[in-house]
């Protein structure tokens, strides 16, 4: 039986690839960076550490309290010299431990499911950019009749069951959801013992998109429009009702759920799951499930802070949103082990609710702590400080209480995060 895959364990999988010369050979702008590493020069390594010590305050400052927590063992760090060392690494060196973490999870952990399957799903975002004309010229704009803004477009595969991001992309604002959700699942392990189940909202139902699913065997869920939908779906009248869809030479036979939500609304789902013990109030509850990932996406706007970019370069955007998705996969990690801690401490108190971790107080002490946690060598010191962690972690803690949904906000605003009035404090 395996083991589970632990935020330590997840601390030494990540030495161990910074500290892989073919990491850094391919992570490298040039042949040439890197290969002479002198006392007054920034290492690959220490450039990489600086990352991914969630940078939210000023450059300065960040660098100096990065320098403290290394304990001396490398010279001051100047703005400019950061500036210029962190050029010369590739956006890829972040989506590598993004997804090396990931995938290391599932390859040690028995992972939790839904029904043999695992649970994910996937959507997209806007992403808010300074407003800087290498971004306008990458990225493109948003726009409305008063204002014209930077924007990216995201999109990620999300563990709903496992609290973790498996994949994540961004790419310029035209780009197509369906497009990004092609992408990430292709990106994805072939090699998978359990298959994968995958929630879409409504901007994904196409004929050609699931063909696209149909021909990759992936099991789907999506939430259909109320307009604009296939006919076939459109045509239904039962609660719920097989249909054959084609597309080209290609007929497929599908299943189309209905429901009315408490509201009084109705909810179209569109699926190829065929097997009957998947019921109506089955597919209900996995719409509800599908929430989790825009609840992940409000953790990483608003407690993460991804938008907070550090430069206004493609090269900086990209650096800065996939050491986020790294870093958010960590306070999963420390969150869940957390949250089991406070579980078992309450086990045996009558409570009107059961409380988790403090998603704020994670990631807080994750910034705190996760510089040491690279510079130690110790085991027994790792695991002191692992404690102190956790401990500490527990101090705040949430009631899950059951119904909270956070809305969305569509207004076209800039980017909160200017770079000249990065503040002292977090």
């Amino acid at each position: 039986m395996k083991s589970p895959f632990t935020f330590l364990e997840a601390i030494g999988k990540t030495k161990e690839i910074l500290h892989n010369v073919n990491f850094m050979i391919a992570s490298r702008r040039k042949s040439t960076y890197f290969t002479r590493q002198g006392n007054n020069k920034l290492t690959f390594q220490s450039i990489i550490l600086f990352h991914l010590s969630i940078v939210r305050k000023s450059l300065q400052l960040e660098l100096d309290d990065f320098c403290k927590k290394l304990d001396c063992q490398m010279p001051n760090i100047s703005k400019q010299g950061y500036l210029e060392a962190r050029k010369k690494i590739d956006p890829y060196a972040f989506s590598y431990l993004f997804h090396s973490i990931a995938d290391a999870y599932y390859e040690a952990t028995e992972y939790k499911t839904f029904r043999g399957y695992r649970l994910c799903a996937v959507d997209g975002t806007t992403i808010k950019l300074h407003h800087t004309q290498p971004l306008i010229d990458y990225y493109g704009t948003a726009q409305n009749q008063k204002v014209n803004r930077a924007r990216a477009n995201a999109g990620a595969i999300y563990d709903i069951q496992n609290d973790l991001f498996r994949r994540a992309k961004i790419a310029p604002y035209a780009t197509s959801e369906r497009d990004l959700a092609k992408e990430l699942i292709d990106s994805l392990p072939s090699k998978n013992s359990v298959q994968d189940l995958i929630l879409f909202d409504r901007g994904y139902p196409a004929r050609e998109f699931v063909d696209y699913l149909e021909r990759s065997g992936i099991k789907y869920v999506m939430r259909c429009p109320k307009s604009g939908v296939m006919k076939e779906v459109k045509n239904t009248t039962k609660k719920d009702q097989t249909i054959q869809m084609k597309y080209k030479k290609e007929v497929y036979n599908l299943r189309v759920i209905r429901f009315f939500l408490d509201s009084g609304e109705e909810e179209i789902l569109l699926t190829n799951i065929m097997d009957q013990s998947f019921d109506v109030p089955t597919f209900k509850d996995l719409y509800f499930k599908r929430w989790g990932i825009e609840v992940k996406y409000d953790t990483l706007k608003n407690k993460l802070n991804v938008e907070n970019f550090s430069g206004t370069t493609p090269l900086t955007v990209e650096q800065d949103f996939y050491a986020s998705f790294y870093l958010i996969n960590m306070a999963s990690l420390i969150h869940g082990e957390t949250t089991e801690c406070i579980e078992r401490e309450d086990h045996d108190k009558s409570l009107k609710y059961k409380y988790k971790a403090n998603m704020n107080r994670v990631i807080a002490k994750l910034k705190e702590y996760l510089i040491y946690f690279f510079n130690m060598r110790e085991w027994s010191a790792l695991k002191q400080l692992y404690k102190q962690l956790i401990d500490e972690a527990q101090e705040e803690k949430t009631p899950e209480r059951p119904g909270r949904r956070c809305p969305r906000n569509e207004t076209l605003r800039s980017n909160p995060y200017a770079l000249n009035q990065k503040g002292a404090l977090p």
